[in-house]
């Protein structure tokens, strides 16, 4: 029954909201607004979660959402790239770069995940910092790339068709290739695997460099839907609710191990609680303080059911 407390709580968050304010709640419109608002947490988070299925704490997550959608803008509003296609290709490989580079640090490096991505997180952060001057790109972004967090598919904003793209791939990955049964293989026990002739350090890249794509993808989208290139203040609204919504999932479905369909369901909570509490007209700061308290809970599940599964 453990495995499905989460989604009973999901279930019970949905019809608690939907009887306290049926009418705006429980409508399509807020069902899609829900959605719209965790997609680019969900994409950051879905990366995010491949990363810690091998046991990998990304921290330069954050700053590798602000980078992304910081560069994706400088380069198009300057002509440095005109299509926004390659501007999104071009981010993405950086992105990917990045991230490799966290893998070789700590698998051939000897240096903690943890401490690894959050130093060049903040070789990030100063980058963008200095490469903006502090400033905003508030002009020159043309409506091609605009469309990623603007757009509609029928009536579907596009940031959810980001989000069940990446899902649905990710999904693929872990659960249906060779390479994500690995990674699994490495998450449980990484001197097992290697002795099975895994090769453990090459996987660690591979795996943060999904991660930063996926954060380098949500920062584009935030960029997109805002309109501008901020150099600050963007990832960093991820983060926690992303390391949030991936232990949440890693209590459901399969106690104790991370993986996309955990996290999807982690994320929807996430954003059904933000939604019900803002249309309830909570103060913010209890909107911090819940989220917390679930990230807590959350962590404490996933610990003693991941126990309780060895």
């Amino acid at each position: 029954m453990s495995r499905y407390g989460t989604i009973v709580s999901l279930v019970a968050c949905i019809a608690i909201f939907s009887l306290l304010k049926p009418d705006v709640f429980a409508t399509s419109q807020n069902f899609f607004n829900v959605l719209n608002q965790v997609s680019i947490l969900g994409i950051i988070a879905l990366g995010l979660t491949v990363a810690l299925v091998q046991g990998l704490f990304d921290l330069s997550l954050a700053a590798m959402a602000t980078l992304g959608g910081f560069l994706a803008c400088k380069w198009l509003s300057e002509g440095t790239i005109s299509s926004p296609v390659l501007a999104v290709l071009a981010v993405l490989g950086l992105a990917l770069l990045i991230g490799a580079f966290n893998g070789v640090v700590v698998a051939y490096g000897g240096v903690s995940a943890f401490i690894a991505t959050l130093a060049v997180g903040s070789i990030l952060t100063g980058l963008v910092l200095g490469v903006s001057d502090s400033q905003t790109i508030l002009s020159g972004i043309p409506d091609g790339f605009l469309i990623m967090g603007q757009g509609e598919m029928g009536p579907i904003p596009m940031p959810v068709v980001f989000f069940a793209i990446v899902a649905l791939v990710l999904y693929v990955f872990l659960e249906q290739t060779q390479v994500g049964r690995h990674m699994y293989a490495i998450g449980g026990n990484a001197e097992t695997a290697r002795l099975s002739g895994i090769p453990v350090k090459r996987y660690a890249l591979m795996a943060l460099a999904i991660s930063a794509a996926c954060a380098a993808l949500g920062g584009m989208i935030v960029a997109a839907n805002l309109g501008v290139g901020r150099p600050q203040g963007v990832g960093e609204t991820y983060l926690l609710d992303s390391f949030a919504a991936a232990f949440i999932g890693a209590s459901t479905l399969r106690p104790g191990r991370f993986h996309i369909i955990g996290t999807v369901i982690g994320v929807l909570l996430i954003g059904v609680i933000n939604n019900g509490l803002s249309i309830m007209g909570v103060e913010t700061f209890w909107q911090y303080a819940v989220r917390g308290m679930i990230l807590l809970l959350a962590v404490f599940a996933a610990s003693f059911l991941g126990m309780r599964r060895r």
